[in-house]
């Protein structure tokens, strides 16, 4: 890790690394940036800290082409489905890789993202609401490094599509299931998790299940920032029609997942 900068040199970064190292999905190299920490503004999120999960020897849209973005998203079903290293196809992921992730990404390669110890983060965030893998699943993360973006936070959102994995399973602490078919979500609700699933076109939510209120089709009566219901372990079961550039999504034909032994 670079030396740490200076307060004055922070005073002025709107982005900072904090944290990297191998990925827990693969191995890989891999580094997690904040961004917003002085302006951010999306029209969903509001003005959250975000946080971006990358490479750290590959961009992330040469990742996306040569299936390296498995370090950073793992068993997502929303990955590119076939990657041959000059491009890729059949990906319904809603984020638009080429924009934000891959400025935050060459911004950090180019030496402009100064390099924080985990002890300054709480600081940096303090009293602001912060989202969990802008880009990337949380999971590939130690949990370590979330514990300490949330401690003096105002709160958090964050999803991660890991949780067949059991030895990634400790992020549900902050991280709401992505539940990829109706099934998922209920299995989500018995374990007393929070879940977030993406509708399919004509498709309705459960009757259990909460349009997000920061979605078009709630009309958009809150943002992420304001609203806060998906917080992981006890978050809501919420609901959004399919969104942005990954629409429609594909269909997760495995078997619902097994939260039996979710905390273990």
């Amino acid at each position: 890790m670079p030396p740490y900068p200076r307060a004055a040199t922070m005073a002025k970064t709107n982005s900072a690394e904090i944290w990297r190292g191998a990925s827990r999905i693969d191995g890989a190299p891999i580094v997690c940036i904040a961004s917003g920490l002085k302006t951010s503004a999306n029209r969903k999120t509001g003005a959250m800290v975000q946080s971006y999960i990358l490479r750290r020897d590959v961009d992330p849209m040469a990742a996306l082409k040569s299936g390296g973005d498995v370090s950073i998203c793992g068993g997502c079903i929303h990955r590119p489905g076939s990657a041959t290293g000059s491009g890729y196809s059949d990906r319904s992921c809603y984020v638009n890789v080429g924009q934000g992730p891959l400025s935050v990404w060459r911004a950090w390669e180019r030496g402009n993202v100064p390099a924080v110890s985990l002890d300054a983060v709480p600081g940096l965030v303090a009293g602001r609401m912060v989202r969990l893998g802008t880009y990337g699943d949380p999971a590939a993360v130690p949990l370590a490094v979330w514990d300490s973006y949330t401690a003096n936070s105002k709160g958090w959102t964050g999803y991660t599509h890991q949780s067949r994995n059991r030895k990634l399973r400790d992020v549900l602490k902050y991280c709401q299931v992505s539940a990829d078919t109706p099934d998922d979500a209920a299995a989500a609700r018995r374990a007393g998790l929070g879940s977030f699933r993406v509708l399919r076109a004509g498709e309705r939510p459960l009757d259990f299940e909460t349009i997000c209120p920061a979605s078009e089709e709630a009309g958009r009566v809150a943002t992420c920032e304001t609203c806060g219901i998906c917080r992981g372990v006890d978050g809501a079961n919420v609901a959004i029609a399919a969104h942005g550039i990954g629409a429609p999504v594909k269909i997760d034909r495995r078997r619902p997942i097994d939260f039996s032994t979710w905390r273990t």
